[in-house]
């Protein structure tokens, strides 16, 4: 048996290029691309990593960081698991043909719990946009303050506040748009061709 080359470096490989990644606290996180677990075959080198939702993300792991890798970021393991649905994960047929033995090769790592807030819920997206505007009046006053703007500084704030909320309010929109459209492929449902995206 040859040894596999990998031609990445990290613990993982994002071929489609979906911006799939660890939680990052206090940053904002799309639930459908968070990876929230890996169930990992040490002896085979075999992975799924899924999403929050339990749904199954297509990365390549690379064996020889894992290990590594695992250690640093899990939160809890289960052994003798595999967990991942939808057209990503371990085909049905053959997980449920896998002896005890077998089985106990697996274990699944947790990366996350239900006590994570994600960006896509409402409430959450409403704190990080008070908590930026916060942010965008006190630059737009040290700003205002700098530099040569000939209107008052109540109009310039407001104004600069206002363009912040309305970026972001379209921000929020296209984010989840598209998070939906990732959480519609990861489940194996086709996705309706948009124009621009």
């Amino acid at each position: 048996m040859s040894a596999r080359r990998y031609h990445f470096t990290g613990p993982f490989h994002d071929p489609y290029g979906a911006a799939f990644c660890l939680y990052k606290p206090g940053d904002i996180n799309w639930r459908h691309r968070i990876i929230a677990g890996v169930s990992w075959n040490g002896q085979s080198q075999e992975a799924f990593f899924f999403n929050p939702d339990g749904l199954a993300i297509p990365l390549r792991a690379n064996p020889w960081e894992m290990p590594a890798f695992l250690r640093k970021h899990e939160v809890r393991r289960e052994f003798s698991s595999i967990h991942g649905d939808g057209p990503f994960a371990m085909d049905k047929q053959r997980r449920s043909c896998l002896t005890s033995c077998q089985l106990a090769e697996w274990v699944t790592y947790w990366f996350t719990d239900e006590s994570y807030p994600y960006s896509n819920d409402p409430e959450v997206w409403d704190v990080w946009v008070a908590n930026d505007l916060v942010q965008e009046q006190v630059t737009s006053e040290q700003s205002h303050a700098l530099g040569r703007d000939q209107t008052d500084l109540d109009s310039f704030v407001a104004e600069c506040v206002a363009k912040r909320g309305e970026w972001l309010t379209e921000e929020y929109r296209r984010r989840c748009k598209e998070d939906a459209r990732i959480f519609a492929w990861l489940k194996g449902e086709a996705i309706p061709q948009t124009s621009g995206n």
